[in-house]
């Protein structure tokens, strides 16, 4: 008995131990299968990536094969100019590789397709199109792209819902082109901390240049230091002696950003004066009463921070006053087909308006590269959409660096994942076919968090109210290239 009670005791602990074994292995596996999962590469592509050489697609910048995932097998990534992700502080469940497939990425974004602003949604319309054209021609490594719209009607809170459901499935790789400051702004603390991109937001504010504290965000477009930068760089020029400003801005997010820049700006130029604030609501009927106010000033130039109907507006109450000084208006006035035809109805102009460019619409009659605009022109007519819709154009200067942003993600160390977009966005550099000469979107981490530093001022000329005018350049190119750094550092220097 004894015998036969000592072999039973040596099965019992032999298969203990063996069960503990297998145990302690299994959870390893779990481990590593979870650090896979939250940290890991991409699934690899089935088809080969067939990107025409024409020019019409960015290809891979040749420096991106030198960032993404740390070699120690760590979950940090790394880019140029400092930037760093630690998805060790991502939330447990989250993936690497959601909304990324062998086949597939899909992206979201949420824009007004309803509403007073609804025009705004062409935006996420002309996207679609350029990705259309793109995945027509081998996708990204392979990878169809795909952009699902969320119809917010400007509204911050329904747009966090947006953006909150979205997180939720577990299916999208990133967000591109979120449109609005308010909306934005309410976005980047819960975007940071459930780590999902919330990339080339349409918006300017220099806030969303900022990433030491926000990683996962990264801003668009020409900012609005930079911008207002160009405006008193290119006043002073003009009125060497000095000169008396007056502006009027609208009363949100945008006119405040404006102002707070060109303020910034007026400070570290030696001769101009702000002498007159004008503030209009978002709900107001006209801005006749600003314009009004800021006459009275006397000012030599006035700047007019507006977007919409009140960029018509004020240069149309302006051209009509006795009041002639200089008109210096912001780029959502920079349109021809949304702000100057519209004064033609009125018997007005809106000639002498002075405006900073830095990319073409693929419809202006200066735009020196015709070939592209054909292709624009094409492309959005079999699409269904209209080619003369500025803000459908607006679409493929976004969706061209959204591709160049993927483009060089996928060939980032661990290929294409979550982790390498949001270093991607924070480190190419590209010209779209239709930028100014001179101007590239180059972003270079903390070091440089700011994609367009330069512009060129143009006057609005040769118009008549049957018919509309062109801009003629009013200067030269003036260059801010990685001068302002990022937000932490435009703060401390303003």
């Amino acid at each position: 008995m004894t015998r036969t009670w000592q072999r039973r005791l040596a099965t019992l602990v032999t298969g203990l131990a063996v069960a503990a074994s297998l145990t302690a292995c299994s959870h390893e596996e779990s481990k590593q299968a979870a650090a896979s999962k939250k940290c890991g590469p991409s699934p690899a592509a089935t088809a080969q990536s067939t990107t025409p050489t024409d020019g019409t697609i960015p290809t891979p910048s040749p420096d991106s094969k030198n960032w993404g995932l740390s070699a120690d097998g760590s979950c940090v990534y790394t880019g140029p100019g400092g930037y760093q992700l630690d998805l060790g502080k991502c939330p447990s469940t989250w993936d690497n590789n959601a909304g990324i497939t062998a086949t597939d990425i899909k992206l979201f974004t949420s824009m007004p397709h309803s509403g007073a602003l609804a025009a705004y949604g062409q935006i996420g319309d002309g996207i679609k199109s350029y990705l259309g054209y793109v995945n027509a021609h081998g996708g990204i490594a392979g990878r169809k792209v795909s952009l699902d719209v969320k119809d917010d009607q400007y509204q911050p809170d329904k747009t966090r819902t947006n953006f909150e459901q979205a997180v939720q499935t577990n299916a999208y790789a990133a967000s591109f082109a979120v449109l609005g400051s308010p909306n934005n702004l309410n976005l980047r603390d819960f975007a940071n901390q459930n780590c999902m991109g919330q990339l080339e937001v349409a918006a300017s504010d220099n806030p969303f240049g900022d990433p030491q504290k926000y990683p996962w965000t990264t801003g668009f477009g020409l900012d609005y230091y930079n911008e207002s930068g160009v405006w008193a760089s290119w006043l002073k020029e003009k009125f060497p002696q000095g000169a008396k400003i007056a502006t009027i801005a609208i009363g949100n997010a945008l006119g405040t950003s404006y102002i707070n820049g060109f303020k910034r700006a007026v400070k570290q130029t030696p001769g101009l004066t702000i002498v007159n604030e004008q503030t209009n609501d978002v709900s107001a009927p006209n801005v006749d009463n600003e314009v009004t106010s800021a006459a009275a000033s006397g000012a030599d130039a006035v700047v007019l921070a507006e977007a919409g109907t009140f960029c018509t507006q004020a240069i149309g109450a302006i051209e009509k006053s006795s009041w002639k000084p200089v008109v210096v208006a912001a780029q959502p006035c920079a349109q021809i087909q949304t702000t100057y035809t519209p004064l033609g109805k009125q018997g007005l102009t809106g000639n002498g308006t002075n405006v900073v460019r830095y990319y073409y619409a693929p419809s202006d009659p200066d735009n020196p590269n015709t070939e592209f605009a054909k292709l624009y022109t094409d492309t959005v007519k079999a699409a269904g959409l209209d080619p003369a819709n500025g803000q459908t154009a607006n679409g493929w200067f976004w969706a061209w660096y959204i591709v160049q942003v993927l483009q060089d993600a996928s060939t980032m160390k661990g290929g294409l994942t979550r982790a390498n977009i949001a270093v991607a966005a924070h480190s190419y550099d590209s010209t779209y076919p239709l930028m100014v000469k001179g101007v590239k979107g180059k972003v270079k981490g903390v070091e440089d968090a700011y994609p367009f530093e330069a512009g060129q001022m143009y006057t609005y000329t040769g118009a008549t109210p049957a018919a509309p005018g062109h801009f003629e350049p009013a200067g030269p190119l003036i260059d801010n290239e990685g001068k302002l750094g990022n937000w932490e550092k435009a703060q401390a220097g303003g």
